[in-house]
């Protein structure tokens, strides 16, 4: 480590003195007009929350923004950097492509669900979670994006199925034919226990043709070293991830009324082993008999017209998505009763290897009306349809020669049923599902102080599977076809009322519902029987809100109060050999109080606050098949009861106007599923723990030098725990991190 930790302090130092060697007294003057620019103005950040372009402070719900500026100010990577410091969110982080974001507390796990989640996850408005099962939760790297949106409360009406909780909707740069633009950035980051990782990441917009045609490419790559050591492979940090991909766009501007866009997005995330340390071994350490490996890709391409009707603009948004995921799972420990069971001599390590890949198409349509007129309107359409190939095996080394020496099935049984000779059980599940809805959206000025808004969604959403079960579990009959199929149609309402007694003060009531699609189930590799699936849960949201500016604007204070009535409750449980199923039952409520502040007192300090506290709850007992009854006002799994955030910014008006930015977070107690719910059982506990985190920037003309350190305290807070066959795996916050970001921008 001090080898590694000797490099990292080598490369900071040329960063430096290459900077300070080119920077000189020009820069000092073109720096700081840069740096005061980034205090941003909350005020004026434009925003798509209700797919019309308006200020984020003038809509009658709970919306945030993180911008392009703040990004890079909290020298943001990823969602873990930037996603709960927004009220009202609780980001589970446990491995990439199955973390999970967590809003009002509206979830049954702290994972990727069985169905649905309930969060929806867009890029540039195009839809990222599929009808049925989301193959991958996506996490898109923060380098050029323009804005993160993050809508709290039920977006059912005018985003569709999956938002019961909230959205977030990534806003990346598209092409811009006004002129060239460039950025580059590089990071080296040393965190504990770890090698030395390192990003690089460029962007380049180019004009074609001057205000017609543009193109913008983004590249990047990420490598984020292993920090939990494997005593059971033996490999110290394990856990590397290396993410690589990037975005292109082209933008086609053949007259002031009709714009073509196009936007491609790839990502590829590979982790060797998985982020979980086992509890009651060392402090940094997991014990399993292979890698857990998780890769995903992602692969999003859209094209957009944006067409100025005179009268209204319409807008037309085609997308096509593909998704891939594939992980393995230590099964070892279960080795003895399978030889127990099947007469058989397995010695090599069991694993489990499932995922499955998903193609995705969709089509909206939508006319909204110019805004500034006495009645503002929106009306659409849209289809989501999706298929899926699924898989779940279950195998190891040398099982074709235990087999045929078994007395239970003998030479050539045919129980292994792959050609490596290592697979001996699999579930394959062919899956598709398509949403169709019409909606609208209706806003009425009765005045400049009143406006009432009323809107609705009218859906139907289908998911049929095709169930394949091959291995000893059929022996020696043929495979077994299992069909299922859930067909679901509903109407989605939204009624808003604002009042705005002056231009500094903004009061709303809101009441939404949310929906996401039900989902059949089949039985996987489990021995326990499970139910034939879900249906779409029932969910209804009440808010009262205040968005307030104070002193000139140098002051900005907002608050809203919810209450969430959630019935018929789609769960995500577990058998008792650890396979997952879908089901519904119970009652829950949310209830609680998300607060944020902006404070300006003078323009080189600017101090961001919010402040959640919510009471997620089980409303009604709730029997879980297998484990129990978890009782009546039990935590919902992923949520905390409070949850804190403060951010600082100094801009000292010196040489290179350097900038001291103190970043800290607090996030609750909680549990990661519903089974740590039932007493006797024992629960699976994550947050409680404080992070801070701090950061000096320095300005050279077109380029900013960063000294970062992170989880400076160096807390182990336990973002998500799950039960595993070696015990209970613990995702962690990446241990204390330091290091420098150098960012050029043209």
């Amino acid at each position: 480590m001090p080898h590694t930790a000797s490099k990292l302090a080598c490369a900071i130092r040329l960063c430096c003195l290459g900077l300070l060697a080119a920077g000189g007294a020009q820069a000092q003057d073109a720096a700081a007009p840069a740096a005061r620019d980034a205090a941003v103005d909350l005020d004026r950040i434009v925003v798509t929350a209700g797919k019309l372009k308006e200020s984020v402070r003038e809509i009658a719900g709970s919306a945030s923004a993180v911008t392009n500026q703040q990004l890079q100010d909290l020298g943001a990577q990823s969602l873990a950097d930037y996603i709960e410091r927004t009220p009202g969110v609780v980001f589970n982080n446990y491995q990439p492509g199955v973390s999970h974001v967590v809003m009002r507390g509206i979830a049954t796990s702290s994972g990727n669900v069985q169905g649905q989640p309930t969060t929806g996850y867009f890029l540039n408005e195009v839809p990222l979670t599929e009808p049925g099962w989301t193959i991958a939760i996506p996490d898109i790297d923060a380098f050029d994006l323009n804005r993160v949106e993050v809508l709290r409360g039920p977006q059912g009406t005018l985003f569709g199925s999956a938002s019961m909780g909230g959205a977030v909707n990534y806003i990346a740069n598209v092409a811009d034919a006004s002129g060239f633009d460039a950025a580059a950035e590089a990071t080296l980051s040393q965190t504990r226990n770890a090698d030395v990782g390192y990003a690089a990441k460029a962007m380049v917009n180019v004009p074609i043709r001057q205000d017609l045609l543009a193109v913008r490419a983004v590249a990047q790559y990420r490598e984020d070293p292993g920090f939990l050591d494997n005593v059971g492979t033996g490999r110290k940090g394990s856990n590397d991830t290396q993410l690589d991909g990037g975005r292109l766009s082209l933008v086609l501007t053949p007259s002031e009324q009709t714009t073509l866009t196009w936007l491609s997005l790839l990502q590829n995330t590979d982790s060797d082993d998985n982020s979980y340390r086992i509890a009651g071994l060392g402090e940094l350490q997991r014990d399993t008999a292979l890698p857990e490996f998780t890769d995903t890709k992602v692969a999003v391409h859209s094209l957009r017209l944006d067409q100025d009707l005179g009268f209204a603009d319409f807008t037309a948004l085609l997308a096509y998505q593909k998704k891939q995921q594939d992980w393995r799972f230590d099964y070892t420990p279960v080795r003895a009763a399978y030889n127990a069971d099947l007469d058989l001599d397995l010695t090599s390590p069991l694993y489990i290897e499932s995922g499955g890949e998903s193609r995705g198409k969709s089509i909206e349509l939508r006319l909204a009306s110019k805004p500034g007129g006495r009645v503002d309107w929106l009306v659409g359409g849209m289809y989501f349809d999706s298929t899926k190939d699924l898989y779940e095996q279950l195998g190891a080394q040398g099982a074709a020669a235990a087999f045929d020496q078994s007395s239970l099935f003998g030479p050539g049984s045919g129980a292994v049923i792959a050609p490596n000779g290592e697979i001996f059980n699999a579930f394959y599940t062919d899956l598709t599902g398509s949403e169709a809805a019409l909606f609208g959206e209706g806003s009425f000025h009765f005045n400049e102080r009143w406006k009432l808004t009323v809107g609705g969604r009218l859906f139907r959403n289908k998911v049929e599977t095709v169930a394949t079960q091959v291995g000893f579990s059929t022996y020696p009959g043929a495979p077994i076809v299992t069909p299922s199929q859930t067909k679901e149609d509903g109407f989605n309402p939204k009624v808003a009322l604002t009042w705005q007694p002056s231009q500094d003060v903004m009061v709303y009531g809101l009441v939404s519902e949310g929906f996401r699609f039900g989902e059949p189930n089949t039985s996987g590799l489990s021995a326990y029987p499970v139910p034939s699936g879900s249906r779409s849960d029932s969910l209804v949201n009440y808010e009262l809100g205040t968005r307030t500016s104070w002193a000139g604007g140098r002051l900005l204070l907002d608050a809203t109060l919810f209450y969430v009535d959630w019935k018929d409750i789609q769960l995500r449980l577990q058998t008792p050999d650890f396979y997952n199923y879908a089901s519904n039952g119970g009652k829950a409520y949310s209830r609680g109080v998300e607060f944020a502040a902006t404070w300006r007192p003078v323009d080189a300090f600017e101090w961001q606050a919010s402040a959640t506290w919510q009471h997620a709850r089980l409303d009604e007992d709730l029997f879980i098949l297998w484990y129990g009854t978890a009782p009546a006002g039990s935590q919902l799994p992923g949520s905390a009861d409070w949850t804190v955030s403060n951010l600082l910014s100094y801009h000292f008006d010196t040489r290179f106007y350097p900038t001291l930015t103190l970043a800290h977070q607090y996030v609750g107690s909680g549990i990661s599923d519903l089974n740590s719910a039932v007493p006797g059982v024992a629960p699976n506990r994550q947050g409680n723990y404080n992070l801070f985190d701090l950061r000096y920037r320095m300005s050279f003309g077109n380029t900013d030098l960063t000294l970062f350190g992170s989880n400076l305290t160096d807390k182990r807070g336990i973002t998500r725990s799950v039960s595993e066959t070696n015990g209970t795996g613990e995702g962690l916050v990446r241990p204390r991190t330091y290091g420098v970001t150098v960012h050029w921008r043209y």
